[in-house]
């Protein structure tokens, strides 16, 4: 989403995290990118209210670390439904070519 080449794609969105403005470059929509931020932002207060912490890149690397966690956990759990229905289907194809032999 976020370019960090330097080079001048996408357009930048202004917006405001944890009460600090940033220029946001990227590819994808503003309001995408807003919603974005706005989930970083929520994140960063909510665990800031819970950990009692008040400095902000602290805040920041724990967020960071809680939605890549998030991330990898969501990843991990599809990966394993996918697993699961690849396995569904085999069987199924299995009792399929049965029936159709037994016929």
């Amino acid at each position: 989403m976020i370019l960090t080449d330097g080079l001048n794609r996408g357009e930048t969105t202004f917006v405001t995290i944890y009460g600090r403005q940033y220029p946001v470059q990227s590819r994808e929509s503003s309001e995408y990118t807003q919603r974005v931020a706005d989930l970083v932002d929520r994140r960063m207060k909510e665990i800031a209210s819970q950990q009692k912490l008040a400095e902000p890149t602290k805040i920041a690397i724990i967020a960071a670390l809680d939605i890549a966690d998030r991330l990898l956990k969501f990843r991990s759990g599809r990966e394993a439904a996918g697993r699961q229905a690849e396995e569904i289907a085999a069987r199924l194809t299995m009792l399929l070519d049965e029936e159709d032999g037994g016929a």
